[in-house]
C-alpha cells in the first residue's frame, strides 16, 4: 500500500524524538516514531467506541487506547508538569471547543526542550472548503461560555456547507443530522496553514509561552494539512 504523502512528509521528522511521551488521537495513523520512545497513547473514546462511532475507519489499524482523556474538560491532568519529553496531537484540535487550554496543557506537561508535534487539515484539501474560516476572535468568544462544550448549533455551517443537500429535509432530519455531527464531534475549527499559525502565535503570546517553531511542513507541499514542531524553551 503506497504511503500517503503527508504521512511521509511527517516522518521527515520523527528522527528527531526520543525519550517518553504522549501521542493524542492517534487512531490509526500513530506517528512512526524510533524503537527507543515511549509512548502512551491518549483518546477521547476507547477502541470499541470508535468502531461504533467511525465504521469507516479500517478496526484493524486503531492503536491500543491507554489514557482515555478529555482535553476540552480534563485536559492532560493526570500527567505532570514538566514529564514529557513530546507530545503528538495530529488532526485533533480542530474538533476541540478549547483549541487554546489544550495547546497551554501540551506544555506544561512538556519538560525543556522537549517537542509539540502538532498538524491541522488545511480546509481548501478537506471538505470543509467552503466552510468560513474560524477567526482567532471566534476562539477566544467561544471558550469563555459555560458550559464549555460544543452543542449541536456549531455545527450548522457544516450543514450549510458540506451537506447543503439536508438544508430542504424536514426540522428533524436536519436537527438530527446536527445531533450526529455533535456526537462525532466533527470539526469545530476551520483553518488553513496560515490562519492555524496565526492563532497558534497569538495563543503563544497571550499565554507567555517560550517555544520555537523548528520545522514545518505547509499544505501545499502535501495537498492536505499543516504539520509542525515546537521545542519547548522554558
Amino acid at each position: 500500500m503506497t504511503t500517503p504523502l503527508f504521512i511521509s512528509k511527517r516522518n521527515q521528522f520523527y528522527h528527531k524524538i526520543s525519550g517518553k511521551g504522549l501521542e493524542i488521537g492517534a487512531f490509526e495513523h500513530p506517528a512512526c516514531l524510533p524503537e527507543n520512545c515511549e509512548v502512551v497513547y491518549c483518546d477521547v473514546i476507547s477502541n470499541e467506541e470508535a468502531k461504533a462511532f467511525f465504521p469507516e475507519v479500517n478496526h484493524t489499524s486503531l492503536v491500543s487506547v491507554d489514557q482515555i482523556i478529555d482535553l476540552d474538560h480534563e485536559g492532560l491532568k493526570i500527567f505532570e508538569d514538566r514529564s514529557q519529553d513530546f507530545v503528538i496531537i495530529n488532526h485533533v484540535i480542530e474538533h476541540l471547543f478549547d483549541p487554546i487550554s489544550a495547546i497551554v496543557e501540551c506544555f506544561r506537561v512538556l519538560r525543556p526542550n522537549g517537542f509539540l508535534i502538532l498538524s491541522v487539515p488545511d480546509k481548501r484539501f478537506t471538505f470543509d472548503c467552503n466552510r468560513p474560516l474560524t477567526s482567532n476572535q471566534d476562539i477566544f468568544q467561544r471558550v469563555k461560555r459555560i458550559p464549555k462544550e460544543p452543542n449541536p448549533v456549531d455545527y450548522f455551517d457544516m450543514l450549510q456547507f458540506v451537506h447543503p443537500e439536508l438544508l430542504d429535509e424536514s426540522a428533524e432530519v436536519k436537527e438530527d443530522a446536527l445531533k450526529g455531527f455533535h456526537r462525532r464531534r466533527e470539526h469545530l475549527n476551520i483553518w488553513t496553514d496560515q490562519s492555524f499559525l496565526s492563532f497558534i502565535d497569538e495563543v503563544l503570546h497571550q499565554k507567555k509561552i517560550k517555544s520555537i517553531l523548528t520545522n514545518k511542513v505547509l499544505s501545499n507541499e502535501n495537498q492536505f494539512e499543516f504539520f509542525g514542531i515546537w521545542k519547548k524553551l522554558l
